[in-house]
């Protein structure tokens, strides 16, 4: 997930087409950018400021997809791909049984409890050779109806992916002293399968009326196989707590999203913004599986009490967004952008979670000689149940949580002269939060309610010292609400770490100012250079507490905290060269740099170090460089790109209670994009991503040594992807875009 200024997952914000759009995994709340490619996207705009018509519900930025429209009279094309992980081509690999081709899992439970109903095996199958694929088709067609000739388009794209993954892990725990509970290395197989789909229909009528319908559905599965071996307080302390755990996995996520949106042109100054969207969110996890085998006198036996589980949940979420605007644009005699805007929004969130255990507890354990050729499908079985051998034991655990937001706003832009440009506006929001709960067997049962108003003035000024130079500056309140799997406490049981949320979590105000200066030497090139500053009061973060197991959690850590930082940014052409005129065509060599410097502090009572913490997520150093090369020749188009990322060390968790922070160590990344266009019709691509392949570390001190003990460990691996691309009927209006374009690096970007 992304991170601006400093500011992870939960204070950004993504639109898509303007109107708020949920995560296609309920672990997160924002959607996953990497689903978005050149056939998806018209446009992204990165808003690091805020006015009154935006989100609300953002204190770092928002993300506005625009999705792609047809341009043009229409247009085919299709694109193909395949590529290979070095960890993963030759790996033995491991699939879990239950989950289908495209992607689709098996999620039928027992019917009771007397009942072997399980569907799945517990064994999982092997394969070999991984290679990555896949398939994208894309397309749209323009007519025009009626004697006025409106304009009436479709535009269509679908694709499938399916990549695979191996690492070898490290996988350790310790308690606030630093002794170490738990040291584990493991082998993890994940398979990830993914299908998108989107559609338009847009339709103009007379040059004044505008409506358009557009639907994406996004279907997500993630499924993985861990074996971990080694050391953990779980197993039998005679034969020093060594064993071996599988966790199998599969994450199955369907987003579906429907918008309508029209645009009427009342009068010459006065028009009418409307329009409606209905996401559908489906996050599924049937059937996790996992058993644990400890060391014994010979061999390997099952080990007794709750310690084998299988797992199924469900989450259910409507969200409803609405939106109706009135337009009055003013005269002003410059660039004619002036306008006073006013409206309403509204978002309506259900969500609905079930989870549903069961404890296949042991009561008579054969030995396992070895762990090479072992069958868990031999002793879990209808025979072994009714001999009772094991014992089934069912617990459902539940939480709904229901956010209604009701927004009215007023906001005005007014250019004065050709060098001043003024927004200010208001905006009101009503955040209705009803939180309802029965969870951990029973354990925690109860409901919360957050109310509150917030009144949210923003103002923006921009002033033109000339018409290469800018100045910008921005002051705004947001706010940052906490999420569902936030508020509910439900606890999660993970590798490494259980999590759990906090009912009682309050929402964050966020004050926010910006400084912008920028500089376009040529309509191609930028220097920019910001300052800003946030005040966020009752900030939210993940902190670790100590209690019998440990777990993760979410607090409001401080009263307050305090955000600060600059950045630069920087877009060069190195050269220019124009061809001959009759060979038509630009040989160019640009580069691309942005960094920053971000302090963040927060006074944390609870914290081990109650001096201040920086913000989770908060890496005080980040640099992104690209370096690109563009030859082209009449249809001809060759075009490499170099992108080199760095970010420093942050916080992952903050510790309480006696743990010190939890670190993720900083890391450097590099990717090539090689592009050749053949001609109008067929393009070519070569992508080596993760050349560095850097170690994913989680590290925590010891409190009476000071010793840094590494918690988790593990590498990706080099990917390399080659992609074949037709295009049929293209339009000239139509351009190929590079990796960097496609991942979102310097695409719009406002303060």
């Amino acid at each position: 997930m992304f991170s601006v200024r400093g500011l992870g997952d939960r204070y950004n914000a993504t639109t898509f087409n303007g109107f708020a759009v949920p995560s296609e995994d309920p672990e997160y709340k924002n959607i996953s950018l990497d689903f978005f490619g050149t056939d998806i996207i018209q446009s992204v705009g990165v808003n690091k400021a805020f006015n009154a018509g935006g989100i609300s519900d953002v204190g770092g930025a928002t993300i506005d997809i625009v999705s792609k429209e047809l341009i043009g009279s229409g247009n085919l094309n299709i694109g193909l791909s395949g590529g290979l992980n070095t960890q993963t081509v030759t790996a033995d690999f491991l699939k879990q049984d239950g989950v289908n081709l495209l992607g689709f899992t098996t999620t039928t439970e027992p019917a009771d409890e007397n009942n072997w109903g399980f569907k799945n095996k517990l064994d999982p199958s092997k394969q070999s050779l991984q290679i990555n694929r896949s398939y994208s088709i894309s397309g749209g067609k323009r007519f025009h109806i009626g004697k006025d000739r409106n304009p009436l388009s479709f535009f269509l794209t679908a694709g499938h992916t399916t990549d695979y993954q191996f690492t070898d892990e490290t996988i350790r725990n310790t308690t606030t002293s630093g002794t170490i509970y738990k040291d584990m290395t493991g082998k993890k197989y994940t398979e990830n399968i993914s299908q998108l789909a989107l559609a338009n229909v847009d339709y103009d009528m007379q040059n004044r009326h505008h409506m358009s319908y557009n639907f994406m559905m996004i279907h997500a599965n993630v499924q993985s196989v861990g074996d971990y071996t080694g050391k953990n307080s779980i197993f039998s302390d005679d034969y020093e707590n060594q064993g071996f755990t599988r966790r199998q996995q599969a994450n199955d996520n369907l987003l579906i999203v429907n918008q309508l949106m029209t645009n009427w042109g009342l009068t010459k100054t006065l028009s009418l913004d409307a329009g409606a969207s209905y996401n559908i969110v489906k996050g599924n996890e049937p059937d996790r599986r996992i058993n644990n085998i400890t060391k014994a006198e010979e061999g390997y036996t099952l080990l007794r009490g709750n310690s084998q589980q299988r797992y199924f949940s469900t989450l259910d979420e409507d969200d409803i967004n609405v939106k109706a605007g009135l337009i009055y644009r003013l005269k002003d005699n410059v660039e004619e952008i002036s306008n006073i805007r006013l409206g309403y929004t509204g978002r309506f969130v259900d969500d609905n979670f079930k989870a549903t255990e069961y404890n296949l507890t042991v009561g008579h354990a054969s030995s396992i000689p070895s762990l090479d050729n072992f069958s868990l499908d031999d002793y879990y079985n209808q025979q072994n149940l009714s001999s009772g051998w094991f014992t089934v034991q069912k617990n459902i655990d539940k939480y709904s949580v229901a956010k209604n937001i009701h927004s009215a706003y007023a906001e005005a832009t007014y250019q004065f002269t050709p060098r001043w440009i003024v927004n200010v506006g208001m905006k009101y929001d009503n955040v209705d939060i009803q939180v309802d709960y029965n969870v951990n067997k029973g354990g925690s049962e109860g409901s919360n309610t957050i109310q509150k108003d917030f009144f949210l003035p923003s103002l923006n000024l921009k002033y033109n010292l000339s018409e290469k130079h800018s100045l910008r500056l921005g002051a705004s309140k947001t706010y940052t609400l906490p999420q569902a799997k936030e508020i509910s406490p439900y606890r999660y049981v993970g590798v490494n770490f259980n999590s759990q949320g906090n009912a009682n979590l309050k929402p964050s105000d966020n004050y926010n100012v910006d400084l912008k200066w920028d500089f376009n030497p040529t309509p191609t090139e930028l220097i920019s250079l910001t300052a800003f500053y946030k005040l966020i009061k009752n900030p939210i973060s993940r902190i670790e507490v100590a209690s019998a197991g440990g777990y993760l959690s979410y607090e409001n850590i401080a009263d307050k905290a305090t955000v600060a930082g600059v950045e630069v940014e920087v877009r060069k052409n190195l050269f220019v060269r124009p061809l001959s005129s009759a060979a038509n065509g630009m040989n160019k060599l640009s580069f691309g740099l942005n960094g920053s410097y971000i302090y963040t502090n927060a006074k944390m009572p609870l914290a081990t170090v109650t001096t201040g913490s920086q913000l989770e997520g908060a890496a005080p150093w980040i640099a992104n460089f690209d370096l690109s090369h563009n030859f082209t020749k009449g249809n001809h188009s060759f075009i490499n790109t170099l992108v080199f990322n760095y970010v420093s060390d942050k916080i992952y968790t903050i510790g309480t209670q006696g743990y010190q922070d939890i670190i993720e160590q900083g890391m450097m990344t590099l990717d090539f994009v090689s592009q050749a266009k053949l001609n109008k019709y067929v393009s070519l691509t070569l992508k080596a991503r993760n050349l560095l392949n850097p170690s994913y570390k989680l590290s925590r001190k010891a409190n009476e040594s000071g010793e840094k003990v590494v918690l988790s460990d593990y590498k990706k691996g080099i990917i390399s992807v080659w992609e074949c691309r037709a295009h049929f009927k293209p339009d000239n209006e139509i351009r190929l875009l590079t990796n960097n374009e496609s991942k979102m690096k310097r695409l719009f970007v406002t303060l």
